[in-house]
């Protein structure tokens, strides 16, 4: 059955997103895996299909990843504002993400990554913040690049716990002070814009933690070193560090609000974007399995049968097969929640959880059942097993996903 069937939109959306994939990333996607290098001159051209940096902020057209709750799905259509009426930007945004992420995840991440940045400026900015992040990523940069932006959440000691985030803001009259470190930040390196988490006042404990725009010719603002990743090398990532940076208040997120909840509405930001990375191990598991059944419907034989005709390998496909499809249907359960304005919390989990162990295991199996072969560097099956470990460990750890798919069955809090 296909889920898309009533969908012309999200059908055209797969089919445009699976080109792209299929022309524009798989032919490069083992060069910068191995170069470890930014696919700069596709992110300039990917703007022409919609991929652009400030798509979550300009809300206008262009598909955003990862996903947001208002994107610009929602905003072609006047009817999406409208209380009663389903949104369609995160099944957009999911549809797309496994596609992208089937040609290259980290290529995807590297087209996708400033959408982590622009979600809570989008959701929790003002229009002169929404204007601010628009003009930092505007034109080309001094090597004729388009400009990124970066969200700097994630630090050295604190792990999965972004409750305890260590750097600190400062008031210090109109302005903020901040100190800190981040660290496995997204476009840490390159970003001309960087949307960053502080704690404000310790004794709020994680009320008191806010974002920050902060520009990259900011003083205080050093970009630090560019880490060595064991998957999605196309996507750079790297610590930035903060020493006595002075931001106007202006810039704070959620300044003046009334319902600013602190780190309540940076978690709310992440369940929007966790059935996204679903979708991207998703992805990531189809690639893999695809490429093996491809193998065995060629004839290749074993012991003088086809591949098929041995069972240890039908039903092996087959397991893949129903653990690929139950990853893509929570995915979507997850997004179609959200455009319909319910509470997702929990499926965005589900979601992430099983689609991130889904990818791992398909992986591990398809390495498994084409042996020696799929060991070799520039292998595809070889680069799709070290893609996917990360989808277990970012936007929160598989572990963090059961505490809050258990807190949840128990009726508790889960943020």
């Amino acid at each position: 059955m296909d889920i898309f069937r009533d969908q012309p939109m999200l059908q055209s959306v797969r089919q445009m997103t699976g080109a792209f994939a299929k022309f524009q990333i798989r032919p490069i996607a083992r060069l910068h895996d191995e170069q470890e290098s930014m696919p700069w001159d596709l992110m300039k051209a990917a703007q022409g299909f919609g991929f652009k940096q400030t798509a979550l902020i300009d809300a206008k057209q262009g598909v955003a990843l990862p996903g947001s709750s208002n994107g610009p799905a929602d905003n072609n259509d006047d009817r999406a504002n409208t209380p009663d009426k389903p949104r369609k930007a995160a099944r957009v945004s999911v549809v797309a993400a496994e596609e992208l992420a089937w040609g290259c995840a980290g290529i995807m991440l590297a087209l996708g990554g400033s959408g982590l940045a622009a979600s809570p400026v989008a959701a929790q900015g003002t229009e002169e913040q929404k204007q601010v992040f628009r003009d930092a990523l505007a034109g080309e940069d001094e090597h004729g690049r388009v400009r990124v932006a970066a969200m700097a959440l994630s630090e050295p000691s604190t792990g999965s716990d972004i409750s305890s985030l260590a750097t600190s803001a400062r008031k210090d009259g109109n302005h903020w002070v901040i100190n800190g470190s981040k660290q496995w930040i997204t476009n840490g390196q390159s970003a001309h814009v960087f949307v960053v988490w502080a704690q404000t006042n310790p004794d709020l404990g994680r009320a008191g933690v806010r974002g920050f725009i902060v520009l990259r010719d900011t003083p205080g603002l050093i970009p630090g070193k560019k880490e060595t990743k064991l998957g999605i090398r196309a996507s750079e990532t790297a610590q930035v560090h903060f020493e006595d940076c002075r931001v106007h208040g202006d810039l704070m997120l959620g300044a003046g609000k009334q319902d600013t909840r602190g780190l309540a509405d940076t978690k709310k930001m992440l369940d929007s974007t966790r059935p996204v990375v679903a979708a991207q191990a998703v992805g990531i598991a189809r690639a893999a399995y695809e490429y093996v059944l491809d193998r065995v419907r060629t004839g290749e034989r074993l012991y003088g049968k086809p591949l098929g005709g041995h069972q240890h390998v039908a039903f092996k496909l087959a397991e893949m097969a129903m653990e690929i499809e139950a990853a893509r249907l929570l995915t979507h359960k997850a997004a179609w929640l959200s455009d319909h304005r319910q509470e997702n919390v929990q499926w965005a989990s589900m979601s992430k959880a099983h689609a991130a162990r889904t990818a791992q295991w398909v992986t591990t199996e398809a390495m498994t059942l084409l042996g020696e072969e799929a060991l070799e560097p520039g292998h595809p099956v070889e680069k799709w097993y070290r893609d996917a470990k990360i989808y277990d460990i970012f936007e929160g750890t598989g572990q963090i996903q059961r505490r809050i798919i258990a807190k949840g069955l128990l009726g508790l809090n889960a943020t």
